[in-house]
């Protein structure tokens, strides 16, 4: 079945368009079809809100997305060289999402965070909502092609999985009165790394997925973590499983240790820039400074998402099923926490009486672990001088 938007099928003018594309993106193709077999009774009319429901990609009034194998040869080739009036031509106004707004749905992405902030347990969560196709996680779009995800452990044990994976599987059963647990066979754990890169593309190769979450890449990666083209090589192998395989394969990496005393950003990642700079997500997670039953999700970067994302974070509440939830929140900069940071007025106090100005005392801080702006810095010497 073809889905295309949803118009007056014998009065419509774009329904020539239309007929047009499926030519256009026919003579694209590497393995043309015979465009005369394809059954246009048989296509589905969306809305453009429904399109977006499903997570795109959206496409400007003209075919969407084909699930047949015949149409399929049209939108999904392995082509890997395109020139550019070709890439226009597809008229993608929106990357396909895994979930709607943060995580697309082919690449490399990874969610990061200190110790015991809950980033294992954030992960297994969307696992579990993936396998038993809930449609939605914290209240954000779920859209899965397969229902099915692979999560490697390299930090706990089947039982202390056991142990939590039962606590919040019984709460999304009833939250989304779920009767058949069926699903969760789609969800399938790994504990021996072992040939980790082999063993994934033997699996991939038989049952395709719609996510792989490594947890964490510091066990999986042995060479040196601050060297960026052994950081890059090995990434690259593993974004290129995900294209071939058109699957989100998702890291699950640390923080510095003391990188809750200055703003979130990308540069708090331990090990070198070559991680953060192959991933197209990266989100964080931070405890709430103001509420410890809630936690802050940042997205520290994204190659799509504006920027209104991006300075705020989004505030979770966390139960003790280990669920999270959208609070419908948005957070701010924990300015007020920094200004109260004992060591950090010391600091800036010290700056500031050997004559430096706001601006000064940023730049010297720029690269410590006192990282903060100037109206922190303003507020620091209101308050303390």
């Amino acid at each position: 079945m073809c889905l295309i938007p949803k118009i007056p099928i014998l009065s419509c003018p774009l329904y020539k368009n239309i007929l047009d594309n499926i030519y256009n993106l026919n003579d694209m193709a590497d393995s043309p079809v015979n465009i005369d077999d394809l059954d246009l009774d048989n296509f589905k009319f969306l809305t453009r809100e429904e399109m977006e429901a499903r997570g795109g990609p959206m496409m400007d009034d003209d075919i969407i997305k084909s699930n047949s194998k015949k149409e399929s040869k049209i939108l999904n080739s392995d082509k890997l060289v395109y020139n550019a009036l070709e890439l226009y031509k597809l008229k993608i106004l929106s990357v396909p999402k895994l979930l709607n707004p943060f995580l697309q749905q082919v690449g490399l992405a990874s969610l990061v965070g200190t110790s015991d902030s809950g980033k294992s347990t954030f992960l297994r969560q969307l696992a579990i909502c993936i396998a038993l196709d809930t449609k939605k996680f914290m209240g954000f779009d779920l859209i899965g092609k397969h229902n099915k995800v692979i999560y490697v452990s390299t930090e706990d044990d089947p039982s202390s999985i056991s142990y939590s994976i039962r606590k919040q599987v019984d709460f999304l059963k009833l939250d989304n009165e779920i009767e058949n647990l069926d699903g969760l066979e789609n969800l399938e754990f790994i504990f021996d790394t072992n040939e980790l890169y082999e063993n994934l593309s033997k699996k991939l190769a038989k049952t395709p997925v719609d996510l792989i979450i490594i947890d964490a890449f510091a066990d999986v990666f042995s060479k040196e973590i601050n060297a960026n083209t052994q950081v890059r090589n090995f990434l690259n192998s593993y974004d290129r499983l995900a294209k071939k395989h058109k699957c989100l394969i998702l890291f699950l990496h640390h923080t510095g240790k003391r990188t809750m005393l200055i703003s979130p950003t990308k540069d708090s990642i331990i090990g070198s820039q070559g991680f953060e700079a192959k991933m197209r997500v990266v989100l964080e997670i931070r405890p709430n400074f103001n509420n410890d039953k809630q936690k802050d999700l940042w997205v520290l970067k994204s190659n799509f998402l504006e920027s209104k994302y991006k300075n705020h974070s989004y505030v979770l509440d966390f139960n003790e099923d280990l669920i999270f939830k959208n609070s419908g929140r948005r957070g701010s900069k924990q300015v007020s926490a920094k200004s109260n940071n004992t060591e950090l007025i010391e600091k800036v106090v010290a700056l500031h009486k050997e004559g430096m100005s706001y601006r000064k005392i940023e730049e010297e801080l720029k690269y410590s672990e006192f990282k903060v702006s100037k109206s922190v810095i303003a507020e620091i010497i209101k308050k303390n001088i």
